[in-house]
C-alpha cells in the first residue's frame, strides 16, 4: 500500500466520520417532520419523546464511502454486492419495520433470504470445525450459517434498548477485531471496512451516548449486524480470524438476547414484542430505582455500557486472542468465556418479568423469616 493510498484513505475515513454526524444532526432537526419520533412507553427505556431512525446516518455514511472505494477498485465487484447491495436491502427492510411495523415472518424470511443470495458470493463457505470433526457439507453450512448470520443481524435489534449500548458495543468488537488482525493486515479488504464501519459509527455516538438525543432504529440496528456478521464472515473464510474470535468477541449480546429468548419462550411469551427483561435493562432499571431522577436514569444507562465495555476489554477480548493461538481448542475457550456472561443473565433474571428490587425484597423477607 503506497502512501498514497494510506492518505487518501485517512481523509476518507475523516470524512466518514464528518458526514455520519452531519446526517445524524439532519436527522434529529427534522424527524417530527417525516414522523421519526419514539414516544415513550412503559416498555420503553426512555421518557421523553426522541427522534428515531438515527442509523440511517452511519448507513448512509459507510456506503457512500464505500462506493467511492470501489469505483477506485479498493473493493472487489463481490464484496460490494454482497456487502455494500446487501446492507443496502437490510437497511431498507429496517426502515420499512420502523415506519410501518412489519410482521416478524416477512422480516425474517426476507433478512434469511438477502442473507442466502449473499453467501453465493463467498462459496465454498469455510467448514466449521467441532472436536476434531469437520462439518463440510455445502447445503448444512449454507443453512447453518445463514441461520447463524439471521440471529447475530436481530441481535442488534434486540440489544439496542438503552443509550449508546449497541454502538459501543460494536465499536468495541471492530477495534477488538482491529487488533487481533494485526497492523499489518489493517489495509485489506476486511481491515478497510472495519476501519470504515467504525469511522461512522463514531460519528453517531456523539449523539447517542447518554442522554441519547437520537435512537439509531431497527435500519441502523439490523445494518450493524449485517455487515458484521459479512465481515466476520470475510476474515473467516481469508484465515484473519476464526468463528470463535467472533462468537467470543460478540459474546455479551449472545449470551443475553439467547438466554433472554429462551426463557421467554419457555414462558409462553410472545418473545419478538418489544419488553424490557433483558439483563442489561433490568441492571439498568435497578439502578435508576436507587436514584429515580432523571438524571439516576442517564448515569445508569452509562453505567450498564461502560461495565459492559470493562467485560469486553478485561474478559473477552484476550480470551477472544487465545483462539488465535489455539484454535483448536476454540469451543472449549467460547465456554470459558460465556460461562460468567450466563451466570449474571440468571442472577440477574434475563427473560423474567420480576423487578431485581421486588427480588431482593422478597429474600430478605424469606430470610427474617
Amino acid at each position: 500500500m503506497m502512501e498514497a493510498d494510506l492518505t487518501l484513505l485517512s481523509i476518507l475515513f475523516i470524512l466518514a466520520v464528518i458526514t455520519s454526524i452531519v446526517c445524524t444532526k439532519l436527522i434529529i432537526i427534522n424527524a417530527a417532520r417525516v414522523g421519526l419520533i419514539s414516544e415513550p412507553t412503559e416498555r420503553c427505556a426512555h421518557v421523553n419523546p426522541t427522534p428515531n431512525g438515527g442509523g440511517l446516518a452511519f448507513v448512509f455514511s459507510f456506503l457512500s464511502i464505500m462506493s467511492f472505494l470501489y469505483s477506485w477498485n479498493y473493493f472487489s465487484s463481490n464484496i460490494f454486492l454482497s456487502i455494500g447491495f446487501g446492507g443496502f436491502l437490510i437497511a431498507l427492510i429496517g426502515f420499512f419495520d420502523d415506519y410501518l411495523r412489519l410482521s416478524v415472518k416477512l422480516r425474517l424470511i426476507t433478512q434469511a433470504l438477502i442473507i442466502t443470495a449473499t453467501l453465493f458470493v463467498f462459496s465454498p463457505l469455510p467448514p466449521i470445525e467441532l472436536f476434531g470433526f469437520e462439518l463440510k457439507s455445502p447445503w448444512i453450512l449454507w443453512i447453518s450459517i445463514t441461520l447463524l448470520l439471521v440471529w447475530w443481524l436481530n441481535l442488534f435489534n434486540f440489544m439496542d434498548g438503552i443509550d449508546g449500548l449497541a454502538t459501543l458495543e460494536s465499536i468495541c468488537i471492530l477495534l477488538s477485531a482491529t487488533l487481533l488482525i494485526g497492523l499489518h493486515a489493517i489495509l485489506s479488504n476486511e481491515g478497510i471496512l472495519i476501519l470504515l464501519l467504525l469511522a461512522s459509527l463514531l460519528g453517531f455516538l456523539v449523539f447517542n451516548w447518554a442522554p441519547a438525543k437520537i435512537f439509531m432504529g431497527d435500519a441502523g440496528s439490523t445494518f450493524l449486524g449485517y455487515v458484521l456478521g459479512m465481515i466476520a464472515l470475510l476474515t473467516i473464510i481469508n484465515g484473519s480470524l476464526n468463528l470463535w474470535t467472533w462468537l467470543i468477541l460478540s459474546g455479551v449480546f449472545w449470551v443475553d438476547a439467547t438466554t433472554t429468548l429462551l426463557r421467554r419462550m419457555s414462558q409462553g411469551e410472545r418473545w419478538y414484542q418489544a419488553h424490557q427483561s433483558h439483563t442489561y435493562q433490568r441492571v439498568s432499571r435497578w439502578l435508576e430505582s436507587i436514584d429515580g431522577t432523571d438524571r439516576g436514569r442517564i448515569m445508569a444507562h452509562r453505567k450498564v455500557t461502560l461495565l459492559i465495555l470493562l467485560i469486553n476489554v478485561c474478559w473477552l477480548f484476550p480470551l477472544a486472542g487465545s483462539t488465535l493461538m489455539w484454535p483448536t481448542c476454540g469451543i472449549f475457550l467460547l465456554g470459558l468465556a460465556w460461562t460468567p456472561l450466563l451466570f449474571l443473565a440468571f442472577y440477574f433474571g434475563a427473560g423474567t418479568q420480576e423487578e431485581l428490587v421486588e427480588r431482593a425484597v422478597k429474600q430478605e423477607v424469606s430470610r427474617e423469616n
